[in-house]
């Protein structure tokens, strides 16, 4: 297994459209595409990312074609002007919180 790590940090003054674009549209999207969301946090304080999720996937070649997807494509797209510092990262998936 491997997880799939998002983070980012929402713009200042767009938190709200962020989250909604979020539940409604990326989290569906994601799960569409076969990730098993398992992971969502938020930072309160800290020099961390303000959100971080994880998604479990059964391998390395499932990572790679959701990443080079055009659905993952248009899903990034639509998140993109809504957040700052976006990262993904490929991992083995530990069962224990991942960063």
């Amino acid at each position: 297994m491997v997880k799939v790590l998002l983070s980012y940090t929402m713009k200042p003054g767009r938190e709200e459209e962020c989250q909604r674009y979020v539940m409604q549209v990326l989290a569906p999207g994601l799960a569409r595409l076969g990730l098993r969301i398992t992971d969502a946090w938020y930072t309160m304080w800290g020099d961390a990312p303000q959100i971080l999720g994880g998604g479990v996937l059964e391998d390395e070649d499932q990572a790679r074609r959701l990443l080079s997807s055009p659905e993952w494509a248009k899903l990034v797209e639509g998140l993109e002007p809504l957040v700052e510092e976006f990262h993904v990262k490929v991992v083995r998936a530990s069962g224990r919180f991942q960063y």
